[in-house]
């Protein structure tokens, strides 16, 4: 990444059990801000705890989801997890820090998490229903929205946007 006034080096590196660390840092720094508008913060307090555990994310990484973390220059700024499923590839998380956002990191980042995961049918992923910020971003990155479905995240009941991108299969 370059600007007119400084340049960056943006690396994209594979979480092992340190930058698992990063990936809860990065949550309890992101969450608050990305859901203020969406959640309560009994509700986004809840569900660090519980998502982002050390023993959960473990368990995600025995499960098959791959992390990745995104750096600018060495600061940590984003992460994302992937998993296969069939012909489908399942994007789990995509997080960049709010300040940084808009600058194609995400992008980036997403594709960083399911390029090792392909060929594949297609991409799928679950969005907030009323997480507007995240369903235009994926909207703007060619993903549609298929169904809605209930979900539980924390100890909390929602209902999760299903948003898809053809890839056009192995």
């Amino acid at each position: 990444m370059t600007s007119a006034e400084t340049s960056h080096t943006l690396t994209i590196i594979p979480a092992e059990k340190r930058e698992l660390s990063h990936v809860t840092m990065l949550a309890h720094r992101i969450w608050p801000v990305a859901y203020k508008d969406v959640l309560t913060p009994e509700q986004i307090k809840n569900m660090l705890l519980n998502i982002y555990s050390p023993e959960n994310l473990q368990k995600e990484v025995a499960e098959g989801h791959q992390f990745w973390v995104a750096y600018l220059d060495q600061t940590p700024i984003g992460y994302a997890s992937a998993y296969s499923e069939g012909e489908i590839i399942w994007l789990k998380k995509l997080y960049i820090e709010p300040d940084l956002q808009g600058r194609r990191i995400g992008a980036r980042l997403m594709h960083a998490a399911v390029s090792p995961l392909l060929p594949a049918d297609e991409i799928r992923l679950l969005v907030n229903g009323n997480n507007k910020a995240a369903q235009g971003f994926y909207d703007k990155m060619g993903f549609i929205k298929i169904a809605e479905v209930p979900v539980k995240m924390g100890d909390f009941d929602f209902i999760d946007f299903v948003y898809a991108m053809p890839l056009g299969g192995k």
